[in-house]
């Protein structure tokens, strides 16, 4: 019933975000790729709950790489999170939110972290 709620919550979200007009929303796309692969699932569920909890935040998704890093070719990373912002004032207040700061002080240690931000 929480990921119910949560997703309708998500959903009203974007949809207050879209009907503002004249504002661009923003996605910001994080690749994370873990020192500790144990710590995975920690990590997964932190990042849930920063896309339920973040105000700021109209969309979230998290995903964990199924395919093996291959010999030649590109990184694969371990986990990524998508998430909307409804504009680029969410997203430059995003790294200073209590949510985003309970990542870099509960999360674990990270071998490297690719981001991406644009338009939608």
């Amino acid at each position: 019933q929480a990921k119910s709620y949560n997703r309708t919550k998500n959903i009203y979200r974007w949809w207050n975000a879209y009907c503002i007009g004249g504002k661009k929303m923003i996605k910001h796309v994080s690749v994370f790729t873990l020192k500790d692969k144990m710590e995975i699932d920690h990590f997964i569920t932190l990042l849930e709950e920063v896309g339920n909890d973040c105000s700021l935040i109209v969309n979230s998704e998290v995903g964990c790489n199924i395919s093996k890093q291959p010999a030649i070719g590109p990184h694969f990373g371990d986990i990524i999170q998508i998430i909307e912002f409804k504009d680029e004032a969410d997203l430059k207040a995003y790294p200073t939110s209590k949510e985003h700061q309970k990542l870099l002080t509960d999360g674990p240690e990270m071998e490297t972290v690719t981001a991406i931000d644009y338009i939608i």
